[in-house]
């Protein structure tokens, strides 16, 4: 008896899951489209074979404690025992379907060597990083001729490995077309499913629909991730304010040689270093002195040397006020020189060590960006990118919070661009006094007479608007401007 004799797949997304050949499937996108049912009856699809072999992974083992209820009751009608701690199912046949982990770097190596025909990954977004993936993925294959090997993935959008599950599975093709990795050469697929299509949780529990509704007008950015399946908002967003359309620039208010330059530093050697450049511009009439991220040096499997070299080919050509870096370019390894000693010996420019190590220093650097993203009382957001700044463009808008410590940034995401920008932010901002500013202009405009101006912005300033805009219009044609 296999389990669809007992289960029904509804109709649409989740049939569809079910049925795909692919090796890679990824199936979910919004709330409540049956993810967890979908992965439970997929597993045990070949265990009339005595040499099966399935594995059932989610990020902490904790957190499959739900899919072991919910599989217990599936299984016992197949005839599945679950023994053992980890968890096990034994089927008759001699099947097997096992669970685990992905905690950690080193989790993946309880698997290697084994071979699992089948194996599923619930919350796939919540593993970290895609090696993780790929060193587990290493496990999924075969030696038995009439079985083939096959992943199925189900998530949400968001969590910390969001990126790259929507660089993977969500961006290289449209919805239900499948398509092969270039990467690996197999086939993969990504079937979204709403909240919408599982008929059963819509029948017996509509307060949760209502409540999945009612978040469009609370916060529609949750809303259009848990309730739409969005991949360009989700939850868990640390930076939810950051916007392309006003924070990305192709043109500065001012010239780049007007301003003063700074640099901040992240390192890694096996994960990328970069070095983000960023002009200060003079206060303008506002009191605002705007932020430009203008160039950015990511790279990995540098030495600091090389590093430096390359730093300095820039600042030799312009004037850098001085370099932010992190605590841990000053560490002298066994009494030889620190990065921040190399870096002093070949580039001309101060150093300071960045906020890192006080108390509180993490959680100051996420508010003072959140600061930095906000708009200014000028009305344009107080720090803005050029689009050379390509990978901190990727990376700043996909990091999510800590779950340990909703305050937080989790470190285990991409976060080297933050990083460098961040300390640099809190070096600058007491410096130059930073993310203030009038509430208006700093010489209003006084208006003695009914009729209007336009600031340097194109905004009316009249203490009629009314009558200013209908002198307007009626001067249309000569565009004359009636001043004080």
């Amino acid at each position: 008896m296999s389990s669809e004799e007992f289960w029904k797949p509804h109709p649409g997304p989740q049939e569809e899951a079910l049925r795909r050949d692919e090796f890679e499937i990824l199936y979910g996108g919004a709330r409540g489209g049956g993810k967890t049912d979908a992965g439970i009856v997929w597993m045990p699809d070949e265990i009339a074979h005595p040499r099966f072999r399935g594995l059932t992974i989610r990020r902490n083992a904790d957190d499959l404690s739900d899919w072991i209820d919910r599989a217990t009751r599936m299984y016992y009608r197949l005839g599945g025992v679950p023994v053992g701690n980890p968890r096990m199912f034994r089927f008759p046949s001699g099947a097997i379907i096992r669970t685990g982990h992905l905690r950690d770097d080193k989790a993946y190596t309880k698997y290697q060597g084994h071979e699992y025909q089948r194996i599923l990954i619930e919350e796939l977004t919540q593993i970290a990083t895609e090696k993780r993936y790929l060193q587990l993925l290493a496990s999924c294959r075969s030696t038995i001729p009439e079985i083939k090997p096959h992943a199925f993935t189900t998530t949400n959008p968001g969590g910390v490995g969001h990126a790259w599950v929507k660089k993977r599975f969500v961006d290289p093709s449209p919805p239900g077309v499948p398509f092969v990795g270039s990467d690996s050469g197999r086939t993969r697929i990504f079937i979204p499913a709403k909240v919408d299509d599982n008929p059963t949780l819509m029948k017996n529990d509509p307060g949760y629909i209502k409540m999945l509704d009612g978040l469009k007008k609370v916060d529609e950015q949750l809303y259009k991730a848990w309730r739409m399946g969005s991949w360009d908002v989700f939850a868990g967003q640390v930076f939810r304010e950051f916007d392309r359309q006003k924070h990305v620039v192709f043109e500065t208010d001012y010239d780049l040689k007007d301003c003063k330059k700074f640099i901040g530093y992240d390192w890694g050697y096996n994960a990328p270093a970069c070095a983000i450049f960023v002009a200060l511009s003079p206060e303008n009439r506002f009191g605002v002195r705007r932020l430009f991220a203008y160039r950015e040096l990511y790279l990995n499997n540098k030495d600091p040397k090389e590093w430096a070299d390359m730093i300095n080919i820039f600042a030799n050509k312009e004037k850098i006020e001085f370099m932010v870096l992190p605590h841990d370019c000053y560490a002298k390894p066994r009494g030889g020189q620190s990065i921040s000693d190399i870096f002093n010996g070949i580039i001309k420019t101060r150093m300071m060590m960045g906020s890192t190590l006080n108390r509180g220093a993490r959680l100051n650097r996420v508010a003072i960006l959140h600061k930095a993203l906000n708009d200014a009382p000028d009305g344009k957001p107080y720090l803005q990118f050029l689009p050379k700044v390509e990978n901190t463009l990727r990376t700043l808008p996909l990091l999510v919070h800590d779950e340990n410590n909703p305050e937080d940034v989790d470190t285990t995401g991409e976060d080297h661009p933050y990083d460098a920008i961040s300390m640099l932010l809190v070096s600058l901002r007491d410096k130059y006094k930073l993310f203030s500013g009038a509430l208006g202009i700093k010489k209003p405009i006084i208006a003695t007479k009914k009729t209007f101006v336009l600031d340097e912005r194109g905004r009316i300033y009249s203490p009629d608007f009314a009558s200013a805009f209908a002198k307007r219009e009626k001067k249309k044609g000569s565009r004359q401007i009636e001043n004080n």
